[in-house]
């Protein structure tokens, strides 16, 4: 090591704001988590090893599966805990710079767009709706598969061709069903984001057809729990049920520009 150079960066978290954020355990127990400040704003930062997540040795370490599932935790755990008293605006995963000075330039640089994305953000959370769909097919089973038993081939094919229509058909009605319970949560939230979600090639087994991120205020959360499980109640009979995670860190929701992975 060359006399003089930095073994350290500073590693950040999330913006925030309010009262200093003291020591606290970070990536690991003996690195803490601290704020640094720019007036009203606070970014959250640990000091992380150069030799660890500096720019030769980083690349190699997000290749290690074990390494990247403890550290991508940490990141989460910290945002998480910040998350329970204030408002975040979250950083992405590994987004580091050479000293304190450089993260509180950034701050007096940004203040504006922070602190709007803050304002955004307050007093609203991140959760995500998945919808599923489980075909309800009373003739499936090993019954079918016997009523075919004595079929020759042309009504096998003729059989096979009405069953396959019938399931493209129960495809479809879940699609409509998946757009009707979108439209009904646009209604219910501050913002919504659709994720993609894998084209259904068997209507066979259960299938993810909607999956939503959304923002929702703390003061309707509760109004929105009980509209979804009303939705829910109503179609369980139909084969679709809904799955409501969260909250998450607000990544979908936080509009401010990300700095790129590494040392910046």
């Amino acid at each position: 090591m060359k006399p003089g150079r930095k073994t350290t960066g500073t590693y950040i978290y999330c913006i925030t704001e309010g009262e200093p954020i003291n020591a606290e355990e970070g990536l690991h127990p003996f690195r803490p988590v601290y704020s640094l400040a720019y007036e009203d704003l606070l970014a959250v930062v640990s000091r992380v090893p150069l030799a660890e997540f500096g720019g030769k040795a980083l690349p190699a370490h997000l290749e290690d599966a074990s390494w990247l599932e403890r550290e991508v935790r940490a990141h989460e755990r910290v945002i998480e805990k910040v998350m329970e008293g204030r408002t975040v605006l979250p950083m992405k995963f590994c987004t580091i710079f050479r000293s304190e000075k450089r993260v509180q330039a950034l701050l007096e640089n940004r203040q504006e767009e922070f602190r709007r994305g803050l304002a955004r953000l307050r007093d609203k959370e991140e959760w995500e709706v998945k919808m599923y769909f489980q075909p309800v097919s009373p003739a499936a089973g090993t019954s079918a598969g016997k009523a075919g038993a004595g079929l020759s081939g042309k009504e096998y094919l003729l059989k096979k061709k009405a069953e396959d229509l019938a399931g493209w058909e129960m495809m479809n009605e879940a699609n409509r069903q998946a757009q009707r319970s979108f439209e009904k949560l646009v209604g219910l939230v501050e913002e919504i984001q659709l994720k993609p979600v894998a084209a259904h090639n068997s209507p066979a087994a259960a299938k993810l057809i909607l999956d939503a991120v959304c923002l929702l205020s703390r003061p309707g959360f509760k109004v929105f729990c009980e509209e979804l499980e009303g939705l829910g109640n109503e179609l369980a009979a139909k084969g679709f049920r809904f799955q409501l995670t969260g909250p998450w860190p607000p990544y979908h929701f936080a509009s401010q520009e990300q700095e790129n992975v590494g040392l910046s």
